[in-house]
């Protein structure tokens, strides 16, 4: 953690202080500059951040070692006069590196009043189609309205991930309507794949919180949609079942406590996911993909756990199986 203004040292963990062979005693109420060397544009580059909120990365940045390191920094919102640098050694160093390092923001890395302007006009827009429109492109109006909505609500709880249940509003949904809504948004997209729904219509509603779970299954949906070769036997699967938990026997109570499960099982045939990647995949900041954050699994898992469901996933021969078994 360092001061925004000062760039002072405010705590590091321990990894950090065996890394960098500091301690903290040392390394407290120090200026960042201690690890900078001549060719480190760090500080410029927390300057520029300075008034930002949200998760940044810095990339590829010397330091008094010679060695080239990845940071991730984490702004709060403006109140907190700190920000968290998460350093990561790159595995091949470079002899040389440009000096305009590459600052980006990450999926969720802006400031949520600055999008949820254009969100209310976006929002605005389609109610005026949606009066003049044809029957048949309602779907898609309902889906504009029902996304900038969404987006705004999930906005204001994702800067600090970790508290995220705060802003759950669990209520009984039924788990086929909010699948099928996030399914609507794979068929409407020009690339087709076949899509698959073997549902248990005698499953009773769950108590989740909708857009949350909403966001699970479009991250999960979006991520098979992209990892697919769109041939004429390319798929997405989603089944659900009824699955009957143990029985849990409760000390000096007659009566057992069983808990019972709803199995969502997503499969596609797409690319597939390497062995050696598939415990990384909710890992934050972990992406293979060329353009990706490396958040959206890890909010899926975060999500699940605050239902206190379970996800697993398995890749072979690149069919891919994610299953979620939320309780009852």
């Amino acid at each position: 953690l360092i001061k925004k203004k000062s760039l002072e040292i405010v705590f590091a963990n321990v990894d950090f202080q065996v890394h960098f062979k500091k301690g903290i005693n040392y390394l407290r109420n120090k200026k960042i500059d201690i690890f900078l060397n001549d060719k480190s544009l760090l500080k410029s580059n927390l300057n520029l951040l300075n008034e930002k909120v949200g998760f940044f990365s810095i990339k590829e940045i010397p330091l008094f070692n010679d060695k080239y390191y990845d940071i991730k920094c984490v702004i709060p919102e403006n109140e907190f006069d700190f920000m968290m640098l998460i350093f990561s050694e790159t595995v091949t160093s470079k002899s040389s590196i440009s000096n305009d390092y590459l600052i980006f923001d990450e999926t969720f890395s802006i400031l949520s009043h600055e999008i949820n302007n254009p969100l209310s006009s976006i929002k605005m827009a389609a109610q005026l189609i949606e009066k003049t429109t044809a029957d048949e492109n309602l779907d898609l109006i309902n889906i504009i309205k029902n996304e900038t909505t969404r987006i705004s609500t999930i906005l204001n709880s994702l800067y600090f991930v970790d508290q995220k249940v705060n802003y759950m509003n669990k209520k009984k949904e039924n788990i086929h309507e909010l699948i099928r809504y996030c399914l609507l948004k794979i068929k409407k997209k020009k690339d087709k794949l076949q899509i698959i729904e073997n549902f248990d219509p005698s499953l009773p509603p769950i108590e989740v919180d909708k857009n949350s779970m909403i966001q699970v299954f479009d991250n999960i949906f979006i991520n098979s949609f992209e990892s697919s070769n769109f041939s004429n036997f390319s798929y997405l699967k989603v089944t659900t079942e009824f699955l009957f938990g143990e029985t849990i026997i409760i000390p000096n109570i007659k009566n057992s406590l069983k808990k019972n499960y709803i199995l969502v099982t997503i499969e596609d045939n797409g690319s597939g996911i390497k062995k050696s990647d598939i415990e990384k995949i909710f890992i934050p900041f972990f992406s293979t993909k060329k353009r990706g954050s490396g958040v959206g699994l890890f909010l899926v898992k975060k999500i699940i756990n605050y239902h206190n469901g379970e996800i697993s996933v398995n890749s072979n021969n690149k069919i891919t199986t994610i299953k979620l078994k939320l309780p009852l």
